[in-house]
């Protein structure tokens, strides 16, 4: 029921005609993109394109009026940190008058354009991001106690857009192009209600549709750089078709429904080939091997690109642009990457793809020579990247597309909308998984998440989280992916609790929290919620519910010091007409309490120590 309207515009002084396309969903959210055309006879270049201007606006008598001490009209919050590890970490400010600029420039942005902006004074919010995967800028400028519309407000512009120091795009005379999207809306009510909007609309019109039969399956990764395949971080010398046959087997016993050959199976990366000497039979026979076993197959590639010592670099050293990524704004080599995509696929009878991209340190990417400019390659590159995935999902419908980059450096709607699903981050311990989750959560519903504990090696490297928590993280808060290292070598090593761990919570994933996630309703409690970030609280604490309220779970975890080790958790989804049976995870008891009385009263949870945690799972009577 999408209604698509669009806006043309023509310039009187340049020879550019724009369409302005806006699409509405149905939900709060639009969505909005420029189409730019060149209607001269000489090349012209886009310096910068802000495809969505907004503005918000507050009465400027509330000083005066509002009782609180209310100083200023808006809040602002989005992701503040670039660095990598720290994915979603959202941070509120107050916005006092003049200029705040934010944006990224490191190529690789863990800090994806996702923005909130609350309006203080009417009660409203204002969430969007730019669907660009690479850098940006957002401008916002507050006025205070100005005139507008011939009465006193304060006012708040923004706009933003993708990023460059040189040319985004030259267009050659007659020649199109189509800006990155703005999803942005403006919502009444609290942040709840904001966010529950941008997950209906990002469920609606962002994510491909997906199978049920092969959606949100539980997963288990063998990569050959960490956990137990590695001797050494990075040394790949025990990765061996053995020892990945040998996973095999334990993961079948502990409910995986898709094993993924991880990182690490080649010699060369950027030839994509398997090892002679740890894979000397190839992929295939242990393809088949776990498709005997009942599982579906997946197989990790950073096809995007090439390392030295691969053929095609010593055929074709002018491809490699900076962090070792392939020039894809070149035809040529988009071609070349969209082939061995395709025979990945075909080669190894996938039913999953894993893509990373761990293009650290590109900053302003490479420049290619265009009619006497000098353009980014970003734009281009990603024009040609989308399109092959395009048609990779076209050509090979039930397969599972997954993305990775350097953990979630590529968690915006541009590349969230190509994929099936999306890695939640690299900072996979406590508490930052927690932190990480509470904020890309505002944008990202939870079922496209893949979400585990243990990059680290965990168990094999010696180190490890609280067990129970390591399993509520796992299995709650998206698509369960286990990595080996959480395990152990073989079935035979596999300690019988750890064992029987995954296969409870494998049985409460697949029949209670699997059925709710695809349309279930998010509630933040903590640490993020409508006046703190990731750093404020020392509780991480969010509610899940059906549409209807009838069903729902809260995962709960202690992240950092605090005054009191009881938590008083107040579910926000549930009807407070109906009856809850309630199960506490911890203590293996259920407990009946009319929905009133949870929402008036709510439930202590006691946690003794950073990094415990509690499942709870609600259900009418």
């Amino acid at each position: 029921n999408s209604k698509h309207y669009v806006v043309e515009l023509n310039n009187s002084r340049m020879p550019i005609n724009v369409k302005v396309h806006t699409v509405m969903d149905g939900t709060p959210i639009y969505k909005r993109w420029l189409e730019i055309t060149n209607l001269s006879d000489r090349s012209v270049a886009l310096n910068s394109v802000y495809p969505w201007v907004a503005k918000m606006m507050a009465r400027a008598d509330y000083r005066e009026e509002y009782a609180g001490g209310i100083e200023h009209a808006f809040r602002f919050g989005h992701f503040t940190k670039k660095e990598h590890l720290h994915e979603g970490w959202f941070e509120w400010q107050t916005l006092e008058e003049g200029v705040v600029e934010v944006g990224c420039q490191e190529g690789a942005c863990f800090d994806d354009p996702f923005f909130v902006i609350r309006n203080e004074i009417r009660g409203q919010y204002l969430i969007g991001e730019l669907a660009w995967p690479t850098n940006w800028k957002m401008e916002l400028q507050c006025k205070e106690n100005i005139i507008y519309m011939a009465r006193p407000a304060d006012v708040l512009s923004l706009k933003i857009g993708p990023q460059s120091d040189a040319p985004l795009y030259v267009l050659s005379p007659g020649e199109s192009t189509m800006s990155p999207a703005v999803h942005m809306g403006y919502v009444s009510g609290n942040l709840d209600a904001a966010v529950q909007s941008m997950h209906d609309h990002v469920r609606r019109s962002v994510l491909p549709s997906r199978n049920p039969k092969t959606a949100q399956l539980i997963q288990y990764s063998i990569p050959g750089d960490q956990g137990y395949s590695s001797s050494d971080f990075g040394d790949p010398s025990n990765f061996t078709e053995d020892e990945v046959l040998k996973r095999v087997d334990l993961a079948a016993a502990i409910g995986v429904e898709l094993f993924t050959i991880d990182a690490r199976w080649w010699d060369f990366q950027g030839d994509w080939l398997p090892s002679k000497t740890r894979f000397p039979n190839g992929i295939k026979p242990i393809a088949d091997y776990v498709h005997e076993k009942g599982m579906l197959f997946g197989l990790y590639a950073e096809i995007e690109r090439a390392g030295q010592g691969c053929k095609i670099l010593e055929q074709h050293p002018d491809w490699q642009g900076p962090g070792d990524a392939l020039k894809i704004n070149d035809p040529e080599v988009a071609a070349y990457v969209e082939k061995e995509w395709r025979r990945i696929i075909e080669d190894y009878d996938l039913d999953l793809f894993r893509l990373d991209f761990n293009a650290f340190g590109t900053k302003q990417g490479a420049h290619t020579p265009k009619d006497g400019f000098s353009e980014n390659n970003f734009w281009r590159y990603y024009e040609n990247f989308f399109g092959i995935v395009d048609r990779i999902r076209r050509d090979y419908p039930d397969l599972i597309m997954q993305q990775c980059s350097i953990g979630g450096a590529r968690n915006d709607l541009a590349t969230v909308g190509k994929f099936d699903e999306a890695y939640l981050t690299d900072g996979l311990r406590i508490p930052r998984l927690f932190q990480s989750y509470s904020g890309q959560s505002l944008v990202l519903p939870p079922e496209i998440f893949v979400t585990l504990i243990g990059a680290d090696g965990c168990y094999s490297v010696g180190t490890s989280e609280d067990l129970s928590t390591y399993f509520r993280a796992t299995f709650t808060l998206g698509t369960p992916f286990i990595f080996e290292g959480m395990t152990a070598k073989s079935l035979g090593e596999l300690n019988p609790v750890v064992k029987e761990g995954f296969l409870k919570y494998g049985k409460i994933y697949k029949d209670f929290i699997r059925p709710l996630l695809p349309t279930c309703k998010v509630y933040h409690h903590g640490p993020v919620d409508r006046m703190n970030g990731v750093n404020t609280s020392p509780w991480f604490a969010m509610e899940f519910t059906s549409p209807s309220g009838d069903k729902g779970w809260a995962t709960i975890a202690k992240i950092g010091g605090a005054d009191s080790d009881e938590y008083l958790f107040k579910p926000r989804g549930l009807d407070p007409s109906k009856t809850y049976e309630i199960t506490i995870d911890s203590m293996g008891r259920k407990v009946v309490v009319d929905g009133f009385s949870l929402s008036r009263d709510g439930i202590p949870v006691r946690l003794d120590a950073i990094g415990h945690s509690e499942l709870l799972l609600f259900e009418a009577k």
